[in-house]
């Protein structure tokens, strides 16, 4: 998987831009964990998400140390994940209607109160778990287009997300579809003891995860 190397201000100009836009518009976020449950998985609908997705932000730096990009700003950039946080405030300001969607209850719970607690005027008019009706998705589509949501913020995991994407992309009445996938909690969480410890535990199975690439490689 490749990456390209946009600027911080180019991706939330594209971001942007997919809000004046007709048709949805999918911005997914990679992190370590995503990409170790994706090289795991056996699910061909991840690479065919990934490369018809129309922005790829990388909020782990060292994603993009594996990718060859070793720009200070880039670093910056993805370590205080401050595309999350700058698109966040500007949907806020100009008060895009918001729509989130998760696989379980508690994910959705806990996106919509830490979303309300750092972005208290953020304009969320509709939300949906998956695992309340599991095998209905056309329920949920109709749901989300019921709300007629600008942004769709999914904490799906990978692959549902992205199998989803690839099945129902086009059935979706939206702007633009957010995946922060679920480790979504990193992102907002306050880089203490318990934040430090999850990231080295993230770190040792990506870090397991590209070594075993790399000797698959060389074989």
């Amino acid at each position: 998987m490749t990456f390209p190397n946009y600027s911080l201000r180019d991706e939330l100009q594209l971001a942007q831009e997919a809000l004046k836009t007709d048709g949805l518009r999918v911005l997914l976020t990679v992190s370590m964990q995503s990409l170790v449950k994706a090289g795991s998985s056996e699910s061909p609908q991840i690479k065919e998400c990934v490369e018809q997705a129309d922005l790829i932000v990388v909020e782990d730096p060292e994603i993009l140390s594996v990718a060859g990009i070793h720009s200070s700003q880039r670093i910056h950039e993805a370590e205080d994940h401050l595309f999350f946080t700058e698109l966040l405030k500007r949907l806020q300001r100009g008060q895009q209607q918001i729509y989130l969607v998760a696989s379980k209850n508690a994910a959705l719970e806990k996106i919509r109160e830490i979303l309300a607690d750092r972005y208290e005027k953020l304009h969320i008019v509709g939300q949906y778990s998956i695992e309340d009706y599991p095998d209905d998705l056309d329920r949920m589509i109709n749901e989300i287009n019921s709300a007629a949501p600008d942004v769709i913020i999914s904490v799906m995991p990978t692959p549902q997300q992205e199998e989803f994407l690839v099945a129902n992309r086009s059935k979706l009445m939206a702007k633009l579809w957010y995946g922060l996938g679920e480790n979504y909690g990193l992102l907002m969480e306050k880089k203490g003891f318990g934040w430090r410890m999850k990231r080295l535990i993230h770190i040792g199975r990506f870090k397991m995860h590209v070594n075993q690439y790399e000797e698959k490689g060389d074989k």
